[in-house]
């Protein structure tokens, strides 16, 4: 039995998942454990499975509060769902539920755009333009005085959207930037309530910046990043 994540015993799910096995509820108590089964395990990664993972949690979430699992969890049968998860972390996964009601995760990534980028450095950065105009100046002199521009300038920009989207937040999870163009790739723990206001501000910075930094925000979803459940008891 793939297991996708956990709502309240009084909801059910319509859906189809991995594999486009009909998803169902298995009940214990208040918990439901969203379901479907799959022929084995594990399962690796694919990007059909993944994104099935991701539709089913989507789909429980437009309904109500979601406590979502890892990808790939999987347990031997439908009596080791309801014994060894909900019956074995009771009490904690019904904590777990109240805690996540009424709140939402919002991911940004936020990239500069590179022509655009370097353009505002050759006219703007003081170092960079001496050294440009210097005959004496070796490539590589110039070329890490061109990094550090671009450093400088992330580090503001990434400063200048958290400080602007965590007046609207509980909390936040940064990723490490994958490039020296990313400025800031991060997921937001947001209440409901307060959605309307951080998507004002992320729409805010975006325009700040527009024709500079590209702003992608992708949300709400359940609180993938703000919950972990890896030692639930599959595999």
């Amino acid at each position: 039995m793939y297991v996708y994540g956990l709502i309240a015993a009084d909801r059910d799910v319509v859906a189809h998942g991995i594999g486009d096995a009909p998803v169902s509820t298995l009940h214990h108590g208040e918990l439901a454990a969203i379901v479907s089964r799959v022929e084995r395990a594990p399962l690796r990664p694919k990007r059909r499975d993944l994104l099935r993972h991701s539709d089913v949690l989507q789909t429980a979430f437009s309904e109500g509060p979601v406590v979502p699992l890892r990808f790939g969890t999987v347990f031997d049968s439908e009596a080791a769902v309801v014994d060894d998860l909900l019956g074995g972390r009771y009490e904690e996964l019904v904590g777990l539920l109240q805690r996540v009601d009424g709140l939402v995760e919002l991911r940004l990534r936020a990239v500069f755009l590179e022509q655009e980028l370097l353009a505002e450095v050759v006219r703007q950065d003081e170092r960079v333009a001496s050294l440009r105009r210097a005959p004496e100046s070796s490539p590589l002199e110039l070329g890490e005085a061109v990094a550090n521009a671009v450093s400088t300038r992330r580090h503001a920009a990434a400063d200048e959207a958290l400080a602007s989207l965590l007046r609207h937040a509980l909390e936040v999870e940064v990723d490490e930037p994958r490039d020296g163009l990313e400025v800031l790739r991060a997921s937001f723990l947001v209440e409901r309530e307060h959605l309307e206001a951080f998507e004002r501000a992320g729409e805010e910075f975006a325009k700040r910046h527009a024709g500079r930094i590209a702003v992608n925000l992708i949300g709400p979803m359940p609180p993938h990043s703000f919950v972990s459940l890896d030692s639930a008891g599959g595999r």
